[in-house]
């Protein structure tokens, strides 16, 4: 997978992504102002404030980067209500932070999911609410930042899962199991929409850049 990132401090970190064909993933800070919006993005970009426009401008940043390292031409990244709608013969997600924008793009996989978060975010207090109890008891054989990257894997996986099986899973309906070692992990679906299951053929890897989470999830059947 081609990754890329612009800022120096963090071109020192090898996050070591999987050799995952035809697939880009790019990282921007959110500095953006929609000088980068390309034809009907732009049109869009008319009702936001200024932090909708800040989000939705960086975030497409990232995928007409991912979309460039593919060696593709950058295409404008519509939406349908909240959701990004990709040019045909491509699958991708986007994902925002305080200071972070995330994208990524595929023309091999069935579908993708990516997620940045800060870690310490998640507190036990959210647990409940979450995550499901053998999830939690799994938490205490890991690192601290166990729940950040639990949480941000439920994330991606839903965002890879929804164009799939276009309903909401709430976070009972569906478990992580982390491999901390590989730092890869699974999604056990526990719903009873069949089209969701297909979270269970998905893979899914995280890393540790600086103090966030970056996770990346892939459906490729």
């Amino acid at each position: 997978m081609h990754w890329f990132c612009e800022t120096p401090s963090l071109q020192q970190i090898d996050p070591a992504w999987p050799a995952l064909p035809d697939t880009a993933m790019a990282l921007l800070p959110k500095r953006r102002t929609g000088s980068e919006l390309l034809g009907a993005e732009q049109v869009l970009a008319q009702q936001m404030g200024d932090s909708r426009l800040t989000d939705f401008a960086a975030g497409r940043a990232c995928a007409h980067l991912a979309q460039k390292h593919l060696g593709l031409s950058a295409q404008p990244i519509l939406r349908d209500e909240r959701a990004p709608v990709w040019p045909k013969g491509q699958c991708g997600s986007i994902s925002h932070a305080k200071d972070w924008a995330l994208a990524a793009v595929s023309t091999s996989l069935r579908s993708i999911g990516v997620d940045v978060e800060a870690q310490g975010r998640v507190t036990q207090k959210l647990y409940r609410a979450l995550f499901r109890p053998e999830e939690v008891n799994a938490f205490s054989s890991c690192s601290d930042a166990a729940p950040s990257v639990a949480f941000a894997a439920k994330e991606a996986g839903y965002k890879a899962i929804y164009p799939i099986g276009g309903a909401y899973i709430g976070f009972q309906e569906a478990s992580v199991e982390l491999d901390w070692q590989s730092q890869c992990f699974r999604i056990l679906y526990h719903g009873d929409h069949k089209t969701n299951k297909a979270l269970e053929s998905g893979v899914g890897y995280w890393r540790l850049i600086d103090s966030y989470v970056i996770v990346f999830f892939a459906i490729q059947d």
